[in-house]
């Protein structure tokens, strides 16, 4: 399969494993807290997927690498000011276990059951409102011509 996005997008392992995954594009300040949400979560249930979409135990190491490596990403996609909200985030996360300052949602995607479950834990953990885009479960039929299914146009 290759290595794939974890949380970001339909296409990437949260989207085809969990059915909710972080809108947009890139790590830039409006979707942070989404990424860090996503890792605490991962952090609280004692799993998350690796680059090829496979579960592995995460350990607090392991999830202490992967935010760090949100600063670089931050600095890649949004440049010097955006690492260093990215930096100082995650100095709030360690030292007091909430995220930054003045964020009170946290914006996700994903199919509306699995969306809506999702939502539910991270609200419980974080005690932010999840701000939820709800986006229709493709639908697969069988075509008299072939045994392959086919997508249905949304």
């Amino acid at each position: 399969m290759g290595r794939r996005n974890i949380y970001q997008g339909p296409s990437s392992c949260y989207g085809r494993n969990e059915g909710a995954w972080v809108p947009g594009s890139g790590v830039r300040p409006e979707y942070l807290s989404s990424f860090i949400a996503l890792i605490v979560r991962d952090m609280s249930r004692g799993y998350t997927y690796d680059n090829e979409c496979r579960v592995v135990r995460a350990d607090p190491s392991y999830l202490i690498s992967r935010l760090q490596y949100l600063i670089a990403l931050a600095k890649k996609h949004g440049g010097e000011e955006a690492k260093i909200y990215t930096e100082e985030a995650l100095e709030r996360l360690y030292r007091e276990y909430k995220l930054p300052p003045g964020v009170t949602r946290v914006k996700l995607a994903g199919y509306p059951r699995a969306l809506d479950r999702v939502a539910r834990e991270i609200e419980e953990l974080l005690g932010v409102k999840v701000e939820k885009e709800y986006i229709r479960e493709p639908v697969i039929e069988k075509t008299k011509y072939t045994r392959k299914p086919r997508a249905i146009p949304a």
